[in-house]
């Protein structure tokens, strides 16, 4: 359900100073009902590079997922799904992270959908809102 308090809920967790702190990397993205899976990981992408801009159609780079994987690598990550709405966008944008550090990074997941709460579930329930 919209206008419950899930973004403003997610953003107090990604803004508390222990957290900044804990983590080398954060990144916020904002979902929507956006489907092209490329354009979403450009968004991160640059996020996590600290790149503000909007970056064209014309400018994306087909090889962004292992960019954003080598960018991650080896480090703490934080990574907010901001209204994420089916599972299929879920695995796209899951892809690139890497596994070999999970235990010390985290994706926080904000969604309308218990469905894909369900299906983003790895280490902890979903929280129900």
């Amino acid at each position: 359900m919209p206008g419950l308090g899930k973004t403003t809920l997610a953003y107090s967790a990604y803004t508390e100073k222990s957290v900044v702190g804990h983590f080398d990397i954060r990144a916020w993205c904002i979902v929507d009902q956006e489907r092209n899976e490329k354009n979403l990981l450009q968004k991160i992408f640059n996020e996590v590079i600290g790149l503000k801009e909007r970056v064209s159609e014309d400018d994306i780079d087909g090889d962004i997922a292992d960019k954003l994987r080598r960018q991650l690598f080896g480090k703490r990550y934080l990574i907010v799904l901001d209204d994420l709405w089916d599972t299929a966008t879920w695995d796209e944008l899951t892809r690139p992270f890497p596994t070999e550090f999970q235990k010390w990074s985290r994706i926080i997941l904000t969604n309308r959908k218990k469905e894909v709460a369900l299906h983003g579930k790895c280490h902890s329930d979903p929280l129900d809102i």
